[in-house]
């Protein structure tokens, strides 16, 4: 792009240049009259000394005296510029000669331009003043070397002189020049600037008074005219635009009854035949035109040739060609009075019955007010094109008929990616995103008949890279025959609807994050209740198990009563585990029996079309684990597999087995450390993933599956869970071949603790214990459990009621056996008022779930041990003596 020069630049670059040059021809000039100078003072000195000796060398050669002769050059010797002297007599013979040599010009490469190395002067010598008499001569020559050196410095004085008067000149023409022009012409540009383009007439320019005699004042009015003009042209151009309209519907009407131009020719551009409308356009009468040439009587001089031309090549076209070939043809007309029309032509070739060409039938319209019209409405555009490429969105004018772009402004297509010419080359469906092209098919049919539309779409960059817009067209007014155009506003809005997905995201986040929470908290209410529900059970199971022999079959039974209300038990601790609302516990565990556990619940959820194999060992190095997270991770990974091959089945494979990381495999992977490892695979042969999954695979609320089929979790919470274990899970997978999870869990040497439970039951000593629970079942369980071990017992499923009778008989109890979650008093309050009233008896507190009291806190409330329910009589009966045993608070007080 080449560089803007100012006016003001290119002035001063011109009048340097003109001052400079024209410093450096008089300072030519200076040196040349010099040169001229010089020269001719340097012969008149020679001739002034050969004057002064004239006579002396006249007498030398009149007498022959050579001595003589030779003090004379000698004598002119003297005289610089004098190299040599020769005097010959009459005869031509040398009297004397004397010569001297003085080297080569100053400057020789310049000099020799402007000096000879010699010159010579020759002077005859006559007898006694006689001119027609001589008896010798004189020559004399001569070099220019002081002349020479004179002469060089002084022109180099009278050039550098020359340009710097030169330069100081432009100096001054420039200051002069910026006072007088450049200035005023800032001014008028600021003021030209700042005109409002919708309203020039507001508008005006100024000027300073010191300029008010001047040319640019003349300027300064001639603009205020023009804005005054502008602005009222710009207020009637409605009204042109309207009357345009106007006209062009009349010329439609004047047509359809033939007031249009009709006029035939010849096959030679005869006049056949002209209406009436051309006759009066033309000013002519019939008999003055019918018969004459065409060409002669009404085409411009200038024109003749062309029309006709184009007259000829139509003739000759139709021969070619059967059938009524038309042609559109635009020309001026010259009128009777000299007046020039510009009139548009529909010409059709006329043949007879035989279909030989007779001439052409030419309807013609005069367009020369429309034409002025469309050149006045032309201009004005201009303004509007100015404003439309300073706007930041983007701007397209274009033919929906043909789908074809028209014009558009600079922010599209650098929007886009595009050269300007090169969106012309290519339907307007190229740059949009193919699927939205039903989308602006939709839009485009729409336009026909909703005059102003917004709606959003996708387009392309030429980078092929997709970009989101909003769209505000509006149709523009069209006549029945034309195209269908548009205009419209085009705004990125990329980075709008990223942000909006954005949100969108971040709310189904939360959505989900509350979804898990009201789990959470549906787990723990079905926790309380479930968990009430096996206290009996297991209650029941542990006191039937010690009254039946073991060589009776019930025995066997009941005990699997237990085994499965303790699954239950466990599932429910699962539940509060996977809602976050318990949490594990960490202990040396052999997770053989774990895996096989979860993988029974496995085979019960899984369905029947696919195959399920397991290779777990009886038991295995041990970890440090909890079971509880171990049997979450398993069950996750299995459901995860089952997903993936549920629409066509497949093989499930689980395999715990020990292996041994190397330091290659610690280095490739920097979880893992050198040394023994517990390695659990999971193998499905289900769809697998492509790469973009398997990046994102363990990434919260990601998932493949349909919406409501999934929550995104279960493989993040696997990854958590190995973590949380100092382990490593690693997955491989091809689309199509299935997919494989291994998780290696450390080997611990910690052995696990033996699971030996104490059936011996402690007896009492007729203590009195008092038991509150709003469930019936279980205080009548806990009460046949007292009868049993030898303990007294009140019990109340009132929480309030067992207060009352504490309160009143305060000594009558040595120890309470309380729920936490109650109606109308809860357990951490009973326990309150019971403290006020007796500091010091032993209280146990029950629950089936509670967030506020847990094994850790319940000392702060007052209790002296928590027993999470499902109850072991075991461990109750087993604190229960420890307690009435302990004497003095503080060391009743287990921890």
């Amino acid at each position: 792009m080449a560089t803007r020069r100012s006016i003001a630049y290119n002035m001063t670059k011109m009048v340097v240049l003109l001052t400079l040059v024209m410093g450096l021809v008089l300072g030519m000039v200076q040196v040349v009259w010099d040169y001229y100078q010089r020269l001719d003072t340097l012969y008149k000195r020679v001739g002034e000394v050969v004057n002064s000796i004239e006579k002396a060398a006249t007498k030398a050669v009149y007498t022959f005296d050579d001595e003589l002769a030779a003090e004379i050059a000698a004598g002119l010797f003297e005289f610089q510029p004098i190299n040599s002297v020769i005097i010959k007599d009459e005869n031509q013979k040398i009297m004397t000669t004397l010569v001297r040599y003085k080297g080569p010009l100053p400057y020789r490469k310049l000099s020799g331009y402007f000096f000879k190395e010699r010159y010579f002067f020759e002077r005859p010598l006559w007898f006694q003043g006689t001119t027609n008499n001589i008896i010798g001569t004189l020559i004399i020559e001569f070099s220019p070397h002081e002349t020479v050196a004179t002469f060089l410095n002084r022109s180099l004085t009278i050039l550098g002189g020359a340009l710097l008067q030169s330069f100081l000149l432009s100096i001054l023409l420039l200051f002069v020049f910026y006072q007088t022009v450049t200035k005023p012409l800032h001014r008028l540009a600021h003021d030209f600037k700042q005109i409002d383009p919708a309203q020039p007439s507001i508008s005006s320019l100024t000027l300073p008074s010191s300029l008010a005699n001047t040319e640019f004042a003349e300027v300064t009015e001639a603009g205020n005219k023009l804005l005054r003009v502008i602005g009222s042209y710009l207020r009637s151009k409605d009204i042109a635009e309207a009357q345009l309209i106007t006209q062009k519907e009349e010329t439609e009407r004047y047509l359809s009854i033939a007031e249009a131009i009709i006029l035939k020719l010849d096959k030679h551009g005869c006049i056949e035949m002209m209406n009436q409308r051309g006759l009066n356009l033309l000013g002519y009468d019939p008999v003055d035109i019918i018969g004459r040439d065409w060409f002669d009587i009404a085409i411009p001089p200038e024109d003749h040739r062309r029309v006709r031309r184009a007259y000829t090549r139509l003739l000759n076209t139709a021969g070619q060609e059967k059938g009524n070939n038309s042609a559109y043809f635009e020309n001026e007309i010259i009128t009777k009075n000299g007046d020039r029309r510009l009139i548009f032509w529909h010409n059709a070739v006329e043949r007879d019955q035989f279909g030989q060409i007779e001439g052409i039938l030419s309807s013609g319209q005069d367009i020369t007010a429309r034409k002025n019209a469309e050149e006045a409405l032309r201009a004005s555009e201009g303004s509007l094109r100015a404003i439309i490429e300073a706007t930041s969105e983007g701007f397209v004018i274009a033919d929906l008929d043909r789908s074809q772009i028209i014009d558009v402004n600079t922010a599209l297509y650098t929007m886009l990616g595009y050269k300007r010419e090169d969106l012309f080359k290519y339907p307007l469906t190229r740059f949009i995103h193919p699927d939205d092209h039903h989308k602006w098919e939709t839009r485009r049919e729409r336009a026909r008949h909703i005059p102003h539309q917004s709606y959003e779409m996708r387009l392309l960059t030429k980078s092929g890279e997709a970009i989101s817009v909003e769209v505000n067209a509006s149709a523009l007014p069209k006549a029945p025959n034309e195209n269908q155009h548009s205009v419209a506003f085009v705004t990125d809005i990329t980075e709008r609807k990223q942000q909006e997905a954005h949100q969108k995201e971040l709310e189904t986040q939360l959505r989900q994050a509350q979804k898990m929470e009201t789990i959470g908290t549906l787990a723990g209410g079905i926790a309380h209740d479930f968990n009430n529900i096996l206290t009996p059970i297991l209650g029941y199971s542990s006191l039937l198990t010690s009254r039946i022999p073991e060589d009776d079959p019930n025995h066997a039974r009941i005990q699997q009563i237990a085994k499965s209300a303790n699954r239950a038990a466990n599932m429910v601790k699962q539940i509060l585990t996977f809602s976050r609302r318990a949490e594990g516990e960490m202990a040396s565990t052999d997770i053989a029996e774990v895996v096989k556990e979860a993988m029974e619940l496995v085979h019960s959820t899984i369905p029947s079309h696919i195959e399920i194999n397991a290779d777990i060992p009886d038991h295995c190095a041990p970890v440090i684990a909890d079971s509880t997270q171990i049997q979450q991770m398993i069950l996750n990974l299995c459901t995860n597999a089952q997903h993936a091959m549920d629409e066509e089945g497949g093989v499930l494979d689980v395999r715990l087995e020990e292996t041994m990381v190397t330091p290659k495999m610690a280095e490739l992977s920097p979880p893992l450390h050198v040394g023994r490892y517990l390695k659990l695979t999971v193998r499905d042969t289900g769809a697998g993933m492509d790469e973009d999954t398997l990046t994102r695979v363990y990434d919260p609320f990601f998932t493949t599956k349909k919406g409501g089929e999934g929550t995104g979790l279960g493989l993040s919470m696997v990854h958590g869970i190995v973590q949380k274990h100092q382990g490593d899970i690693q997955v491989r997978s091809r689309v199509g071949q299935g997919t494989v999870f291994t998780v290696f869990l450390p080997v611990t040497d910690i052995q696990p603790e033996p699971e030996t439970p104490d059936l011996n039951r402690p007896q009492g000593h007729h203590e009195r214990i008092l038991i509150v629970d709003d469930e019936r079942i279980n205080t009548e369980f806990l009460e046949e459990l007292l009868d049993e071990t030898g303990y007294q017992h009140q019990s109340f499923t009132d929480s309030i009621e067992a207060l009352d009778d504490f309160v009143s008989y305060p000594d009558k109890y040595q120890m309470i056996l309380t729920d936490q979650t109650m109606p109308r008093m809860t357990g951490d309050q009973l326990v309150k008022a019971v403290r006020e009233i007796s500091p010091d008896i032993p209280i146990i507190m029950m629950s089936g779930y509670d967030t506020k009291i847990n094994m850790d806190n319940a000392h702060e409330f007052g209790v002296d041990y928590f027993i999470q329910k499902p109850v072991s009589i075991e461990e109750l009966t087993q604190v229960m003596n420890q307690l009435l045993e302990t004497e003095g608070r503080e060391e009743k007080t287990l921890t």
